[in-house]
């Protein structure tokens, strides 16, 4: 019931655009794709598709085995929070850490909105037994808009220095100076931020047949079930739209949900955009990096469809 709540409260303070007369609604909250633990762990079946595993997440983990080392060698071995930061179940981590030198002093620190994927990560991470993990802390926040308050929390005179895990293209699903800005802002000199996030080359909008794949609304319907429609009263889409990819559905039927004595009606034909993702070239991965830090390196796989960027503060 809670989620419920929290998902209509959502729905009424942004109230609703008209769109050639299609009302177009708005949960695409990024924080609201782990709502639940239902909703994380179909999340994570579809890290686990082949294509997207293979386009992303094998990617993604290459890119780090070859450069985390190379990135992070600049806190001369201090002892420092590595913080996970939407960490899903530790993989990425997984990896970072195995590269890094045996004898570095590491803290631990998955944090997500998520207590399921906090835990998972911690789990997995322990059985590892890494010689050079150290400690271990964990956080839960409210959203993901408050993670530049969580390095805060973690740096005590014991871990004076955090470096950010910010990987799986979670930056593109903010407005990125916004966030870049937040999250500069509360680092201090020598603190570090390793992005990880899809890039195009070529045209901006391609491939939109990927992000319609049934495993997407196998996640994001836990959303609409969680307002309180039923599966066969909606119907998940995708498209590319006001400057970015857009997931959304619409509402098969005429229907009313409730939220504290106020009524909030959906005609056939509405739309609820549930999530959504900025498509970057590199050049404006780099540029928008380069305004809020010091010292910036991006690096791109073979294919030039996904980057690590490296922000020193």
């Amino acid at each position: 019931m809670i989620y419920k709540e929290v998902l209509l409260k959502e729905l009424i303070k942004n109230g609703y655009a008209l769109s050639n007369g299609i009302k177009v609604w708005d949960i695409s909250k990024r924080t609201f794709r782990y709502i639940s633990k239902e909703m994380a762990q179909a999340f994570l079946k579809l890290e686990e598709h082949p294509r997207y595993k293979a386009n992303i997440i094998d990617t993604e983990i290459k890119l780090l085995k070859e450069n985390a080392s190379e990135f992070l060698k600049s806190l001369k071995n201090e002892p420092f929070n590595l913080i996970d930061v939407s960490c899903t179940e530790g993989i990425k981590a997984k990896e970072i850490i195995n590269s890094l030198p045996k004898n570095m002093k590491i803290r631990y620190c998955p944090s997500c909105v998520n207590e399921f994927l906090v835990g998972l990560s911690l789990k997995n991470i322990k059985k590892e037994n890494f010689s050079n993990i150290v400690d271990y802390a964990q956080s839960v926040t409210n959203d993901f808009e408050s993670f530049d308050q969580v390095g805060a929390a973690l740096r005590n005179t014991t871990y004076q220095k955090n470096a950010y895990l910010l990987l799986g293209s979670l930056l593109a699903s903010f407005e990125i100076n916004d966030y870049l800005f937040k999250l500069s802002q509360s680092m201090f000199p020598g603190d570090l931020l390793i992005i990880g996030n899809g890039i195009r080359k070529g045209e901006r909008f391609t491939n939109l047949e990927t992000y319609k794949h049934p495993l997407f609304n196998d996640w994001l319907i836990h959303l609409m079930r969680d307002l309180g429609f039923k599966d066969n009263e909606v119907k998940y889409n995708a498209r590319f739209a006001n400057n970015r990819l857009e997931a959304y559905y619409t509402v098969n039927i005429d229907k009313i949900l409730e939220y504290e004595n106020r009524k909030i009606k959906f005609k056939k034909g509405d739309e609820i955009i549930v999530a959504f993702q900025y498509k970057l070239y590199a050049k404006e991965l780099e540029d928008f990096c380069d305004m809020y830090f010091d010292n910036v390196k991006l690096i791109q796989d073979s294919q030039e469809e996904y980057a690590l960027v490296m922000c020193k503060k």
